[in-house]
């Protein structure tokens, strides 16, 4: 199971396990790979707040986004709380800057499927 920052991005990136990444599926297959199971959208919605943080503190410090899986892993031990609260207390501040106008980088709307909304 996936548990840490760092092994969502490399999930996300280029998969695990010898299996396809995210990527590679949402790039082939759309939002078609998960359709009809709920939990598995649910599941990339909140998976999806820790790949907007990593591209967005790349962005706003202008450095690879190997670097910002760092930075962000980093914050995620010392808020010494699991994958999917952590996952959830970046919905809510993102919610919040979107709210009062600070943003949140490059990449804050413009992720998620080709053809879907993700969950807001």
């Amino acid at each position: 199971a996936v548990k840490t920052v760092s092994d969502l991005w490399r999930e996300w990136t280029t998969g695990l396990q010898g299996g396809p990444s995210i990527t590679a599926l949402d790039n082939r297959w759309g939002s078609r790979w998960s359709a009809g199971r709920q939990a598995e959208v649910q599941w990339y919605s909140l998976r999806l707040e820790v790949i907007r943080e990593i591209r967005r503190v790349a962005g706003m410090r202008r450095t690879s986004e190997e670097t910002a899986v760092a930075f962000v892993a980093a914050e995620q031990r010392q808020s010494n709380c699991s994958l999917d609260l952590y996952c959830k207390r970046l919905r809510a501040n993102r919610k919040i800057r979107e709210a009062d106008g600070t943003g949140g980088g490059a990449s804050a709307g413009a992720e998620g499927r080709k053809g879907r909304r993700t969950a807001r």
